[in-house]
């Protein structure tokens, strides 16, 4: 075959594959941008933030972390019983749990009254972190030149980096987010979320995590389970379960929640 027709032949081969690739990614683009509208994202509907009472079942907590049933006039016990819990939330990075007690820590339990403090504050900011990315539609993200986005036998894979951080995703073939892995240089997790169908969207309902910080830490898994009530139209927790394995479980209960709305945003009906 002459040379400039096998040029001709190759060029066109070529222009073919690639036409063929960028029509895909435009599909799976497609998608993702069909996808986004699926998941419930509050935010869009003007959320922008909460604020919630909370509540736990402090002996039932103790118990649990104890092994063994904690009495009544159990000194820790008594303080954590006078100790009032709350939550604020932005939707967009760390949730916070305050804590306001006017009665002095337990002779001699100083240092275990900063444990569960500290301990519950982290997990709840830590909790947030991860759900406000399902509400404000960081997880399954709209379509932009910072994702790329392939199709395969099982659906479709999304990647990116944003921050220092590696994201990679995986949705079924109806675009439904099976498994989120992150990885940086401090920490490294592949995230399971569940989600539950409402006239709302998908909400997602319970993620199990492995989690390991930094990344040559050994692994931990810690599911996080949620349940939800309406406040004002918006899908608000009203208890969340931390599930930390071979460490214990926590319940957390949330009331008389008030939301903020963006202004000039008109809110969904209930």
């Amino acid at each position: 075959m002459p040379r400039k027709i096998t040029h001709w032949v190759l060029s066109v081969s070529i222009c073919l594959a690639c036409s063929s690739l960028f029509a895909q990614e435009n599909a799976a683009r497609d998608r993702l941008l069909a996808a986004h509208a699926q998941y419930y994202t509050p935010t869009a509907s003007g959320l922008k933030s909460f604020h919630c009472d909370a509540a736990i079942d402090w002996k039932g907590m103790l118990t649990r972390f104890s092994g063994t049933d904690v009495p009544d006039d159990n000194p820790m016990l008594q303080y954590l019983q006078t100790v009032h819990l709350a939550v604020s939330d932005d939707l967009r990075g760390n949730g916070t749990l305050e804590w306001t007690t006017a009665a002095p820590e337990p002779a001699g339990k100083e240092d275990s009254a900063k444990e569960v403090r500290e301990g519950l504050q982290t997990s709840v900011s830590g909790f947030f972190q991860s759900w406000n990315a399902y509400m404000n539609g960081g997880m399954v993200p709209l379509p932009d030149n910072t994702i790329t986005i392939t199709t395969n036998t099982a659906g479709f894979h999304l990647s990116g980096n944003s921050g220092g951080m590696k994201l990679d995703e995986d949705f079924d073939k109806n675009m439904l987010l099976t498994q989120v892995q992150v990885a940086g240089t401090d920490i490294k997790v592949l995230a399971t979320p569940t989600y539950i169908t409402t006239p709302d969207g998908l909400v997602v309902s319970a993620v199990t995590s492995l989690v390991n910080q930094p990344p040559s830490a050994p692994q931990t898994q810690v599911t996080f389970r949620i349940d939800y009530a309406k406040v004002d139209a918006f899908q608000i927790p009203s208890r969340i379960v931390f599930d930390i394995k071979n460490t214990g479980v926590i319940e957390i209960g949330l009331n008389a929640c008030q939301v903020s709305v963006a202004d000039g945003t008109v809110k969904p009906a209930p």
